[in-house]
């Protein structure tokens, strides 16, 4: 056993030794080509489970009839097993490669964030033309975002924070037990809020960056085409999320986004007649491009709310004092 936990620490040491002495643009490849493996794997994986549930259906069909095929049965049960076999096989797979995954996200925000401090420095080094350095930001700070993970829901069920009430305890021991509840629901509402204003700020310093970069087109429109050469391959040009959220990078964004939608549901658990509409923020591969501003006001309303929880946290726990 320990000799396995070595060799899992000697892998894992020599893939991240690897990743750091890759390029931006080598690790920009591999990321894509993983994440193409794990969306296909995703993909097999649903399909054979399915076919597996499908199996079990029917098998419990046969049984049910007055004279069920035995030999039937004994075929689709030896089936299904090799199926499961197949399907733990293929599970297998994929939480490696979703941990390698995580790990290439990890090492390309590095990079990202380190070439994004290096323009920004440049930037107040007066060296360079300001509204090119501007859209080699936005770029980067965009790849950087479609990159995030998807944020997680809360643990614990945000209505039953409301009905707890330390008064009603009946015990010391079921006091502490409540109060702990309450400190741990609060870390975790700190942590989460930590990461979305993290998300939220990012996001609006590339709105601030977008809209700078299209007065900038809007006053060489004369020589549009090569003011667009100038900023490079930046999203200067562009109005919404990178990639156009077209393509891998649609799937990939529309994830992050209803992530946080679904997130918003838990949160809304007030008078929902007041409460936000969260189907506006709803995102689909292939439909309207929803935009950074779109997104902005997405995390500015989970900021509310966690906030919101967090004062009711706090409050419920300095109650029990």
């Amino acid at each position: 056993m320990r000799n396995i936990i070595l060799l899992s620490i000697i892998c894992l040491l020599s893939f991240t030794s690897n990743l750091l002495s890759q390029s931006l643009d080598e690790l920009e490849l591999r990321y894509d080509n993983l994440r193409s493996v794990v969306e296909k794997d995703n993909l097999i994986l649903d399909s054979l489970k399915n076919i597996l549930e499908n199996r079990a259906k029917q098998i419990e069909n046969e049984k049910q009839k007055p004279n069920p095929d035995n030999e039937k049965v004994i075929k689709l049960m030896a089936g299904s097993v090799s199926l499961s076999n197949t399907i733990d096989d293929h599970q297998e797979e994929l939480e490696t490669d979703t941990k390698n995954l995580k790990q290439l996200s990890e090492m390309l925000e590095v990079k990202y964030s380190a070439k994004i401090d290096s323009l920004k420095l440049l930037k107040k080094s007066g060296k360079e033309n300001f509204d090119k350095l501007d859209g080699e930001i936005l770029l980067y700070t965009e790849k950087r975002l479609l990159i995030s993970p998807q944020v997680d829901m809360l643990s614990f069920n945000p209505q039953k924070i409301l009905e707890v009430d330390l008064k009603k305890a009946k015990t010391i021991e079921e006091k502490l037990l409540l109060k702990e509840y309450l400190s741990n629901a609060l870390a975790e509402v700190n942590l989460l809020l930590s990461d979305v204003t993290k998300q939220s700020e990012e996001i609006s310093e590339a709105l601030t960056l977008q809209r700078k970069a299209s007065k900038f087109l809007t006053e060489t429109e004369f020589d549009r085409n090569v003011g667009i050469d100038r900023i490079s391959r930046s999203s200067s040009q562009r109005t919404s999320l990178e990639i156009s959220l077209s393509g891998k990078d649609n799937l990939t964004i529309a994830d992050q986004i209803n992530s946080y939608t679904l997130l918003l549901d838990q949160l809304n658990i007030f008078d929902k007649s007041e409460g936000v509409k969260t189907n506006k923020f709803n995102h689909k591969p292939g439909t309207t491009n929803f935009s950074l501003k779109d997104y902005s006001e997405l995390l500015k309303e989970i900021r509310q709310r966690l906030n919101d929880y967090k004062l009711i946290l706090a409050n419920r726990i300095e109650q029990s004092r």
